[in-house]
């Protein structure tokens, strides 16, 4: 392949990437809520021991497949939000501040607090989720935009 055919090939991945980014996903508020809400769920089960924990964690996990599923029926393709690029900064911190109400979930069980720490816990994870997915998106589309993704 000659210098002029590998520029056009990129030429060509750029504009398939803006149109993406035009034309792809424009995901509605309730998505972003239902990956928030499966976050919460996720970090609540930690507050909890057997059965309980296990039935909010199963449940969690089957959203995520429902989400899985909905994403690729209704816009055609699953985005993944552990990808490299501007948007990996944005992941790590929202990982590591759902771990870390998870890890107050767990302070929670092990001491005995309240429903009402509990659910102030997670009512916090899925702030965090929501906003992160929020940001994560507008991140996202403007890398496609400028074909950097």
């Amino acid at each position: 392949m000659d210098p002029i055919e590998a520029q056009a090939a990129l030429d060509s991945m750029n504009a398939a990437q803006r149109e993406f980014a035009a034309s792809g996903p424009k995901y509605p508020l309730w998505r972003h809520i239902a990956f928030a809400s499966v976050m919460g769920a996720i970090v609540l089960s930690q507050g909890f021991g057997p059965p309980l924990q296990i039935v909010l964690f199963v449940f969690a996990m089957a959203a995520v497949a429902w989400l899985v599923v909905d994403d690729r029926r209704r816009y055609g393709v699953f985005v993944s939000g552990y990808r490299k690029g501007r948007t990996l900064p944005l992941t790590l911190l929202m990982v590591a501040l759902l771990l870390g109400a998870m890890g107050a979930e767990i302070h929670a069980r092990v001491n005995d607090l309240s429903l009402v720490v509990k659910l102030a816990i997670a009512g916090g994870a899925f702030v965090v989720a929501l906003a992160a997915s929020l940001v994560w998106t507008r991140i996202y589309d403007r890398e496609l935009q400028n074909g950097a993704a």
